[in-house]
């Protein structure tokens, strides 16, 4: 395992840049949130991708950086910055103020460094930007690109995407036309749809009134205390991440263990409730959120956030003593309801004003775990990245579990790699009781 301390020192000779547009669309022009961003202003998605030498061979650093400038000609959006109208509601201004970009050296290999951090993707935050909005909300980037150049000359993108934006799959959409810039060949020939005129913003509508005590809050977020201008929920306790892999003959075998026709996340999904549940005896999590990718947007939209988000109740007993089979089929049917539009509602009704946090806000469950989602058009010099991976930062104190796709590859059949985000004191008991389920070693 890479420490902390070593992390720093491998990792070394930083740079620090700006990237935007190609071309210039003015500084007149916003864009609007919706209540579904604005429920998501204090999360955000790190997303990595490993090149060897062999990928990158005839690539440098200068030619990512020139490429940016293509792609945000589409993506011009993310090069704004956070405003107010006067009702106290966010919007995107869009400015050309651009995306940072960050260059770094590391002394390892991309071979050795996977090799000693293994699946502990904690190790990973020297190469992906820690930063959050604030302190000085006009000033700060929606997005962060760290390109690290290892030692073999291979080299790793690091992504770090504020999630009132959009949702991860559009951030690996996002990724994957940055790739496809590098070495697939034109710049990108999207002409982007107009922006919304900034009177559009700052005329919004009166606020809706408070929830009558006959409407139903949605359960899947929770109100915060305010944040100002630097938006990162406050924990209680200080939380944890650690991963574990589990491959395809290892998912095969768990399962079996659950009802027929269990998909992989909900049979993950399901052993982990109840092993959380063990830890918090007095006070188990019997309501989760379920946040799964909604792959199908409207036609050209590249920014907005569209996955579907429910929660789901488990009473008939307690979690901890009860059949996971039962917790699994209850995850597959969803028997919960879909909450999107009762987010949206809660967050208009005072014009977006107040904070809120969604993953974290109950023990959440995110199927990110999609095939086509991270590689398969993902090609630099015919080689693959050699390992990708994405997590969340900025979780409320209830935890999350992060479901991607794994690196290993048997027989045509896929892994699954699990990053779990508790509060600390919680990590120990959970490892040693995923190991005695088998599901970490």
């Amino acid at each position: 395992m890479v420490s902390g301390d070593n992390e720093q020192s491998l990792v070394h000779n930083f740079l620090v840049s700006s990237v935007g547009p190609g071309y210039s669309i003015g500084s007149d022009n916003a864009y609007h949130l919706s209540g579904l961003d604005l429920a998501m202003k204090l999360h955000y998605i790190h997303g990595i991708y490993f090149f060897d030498s062999e990928a990158s061979r005839s690539l440098t650093v200068p030619q990512i950086k020139s490429a940016t400038f293509d792609l945000f000609n589409e993506y011009y959006i993310t090069c704004g910055r956070l405003r107010q109208a006067d009702s106290g509601r966010p919007f995107i201004k869009c400015n050309d103020c651009g995306a940072r970009f960050i260059e770094a050296e590391c002394r390892m290999t991309v071979a050795e460094w996977l090799e000693t951090t293994g699946d502990d993707c904690s190790s990973l935050k020297s190469l992906i930007p820690q930063k959050n909005i604030g302190p000085e909300l006009q000033f700060s980037p929606l997005i962060y690109i760290q390109v690290t150049r290892f030692k073999c000359q291979g080299f790793s993108i690091g992504l770090s995407w504020s999630h009132i934006l959009s949702d991860a799959f559009s951030a690996a959409v996002f990724m994957n036309a940055l790739t496809e810039l590098l070495f697939g060949g034109a710049p990108c020939a999207v002409t982007p749809p107009p922006p919304l005129a900034v009177d559009t913003i700052t005329k919004i509508s009166s606020p809706k009134p408070p929830l009558s005590a006959a409407a139903k809050p949605p359960l899947s977020i929770r109100r915060v205390d305010p944040v100002g201008e630097n938006w990162i929920p406050t924990n209680n306790c200080k939380m944890e991440s650690f991963s574990f892999e589990l491959n395809a003959t290892q998912l095969a075998k768990l399962q079996t263990q659950m009802p027929h026709l269990t998909p992989p996340f909900e049979s993950i999904s399901a052993v982990l409730w109840q092993s959380i549940a063990k830890l918090r005896r007095g006070s188990e999590p019997t309501t989760v959120t379920l946040c799964k990718l909604n792959a199908i947007k409207p036609k050209g939209k590249i920014t907005g956030n569209a996955q579907k988000i429910s929660t789901v109740k488990f009473t008939a007993a307690a979690i901890s003593a009860a059949d996971r089979r039962e917790l699994a089929e209850l995850l597959v049917d969803n028997a919960g309801e879909e909450e999107n539009k009762l987010i949206e509602d809660a967050v208009d009704r005072d014009d977006g004003v107040s904070d809120f946090i969604v993953y974290g806000a109950n023990l959440t469950f995110v199927k990110w775990d999609e095939p086509d989602l991270y590689g398969d058009g993902m090609e630099l010099n015919s080689e693959r990245p050699k390992f990708v991976y994405y997590t969340l930062h900025g979780v409320g104190d209830s935890g999350v579990v992060v479901v991607v796709p794994g690196s290993g590859d048997d027989g045509g059949r896929k892994g699954r790699l699990v990053t779990v985000i508790l509060p600390e004191n919680e990590v120990v008991e959970l490892k040693a009781e995923l190991m005695a389920n088998g599901m970490v070693v």
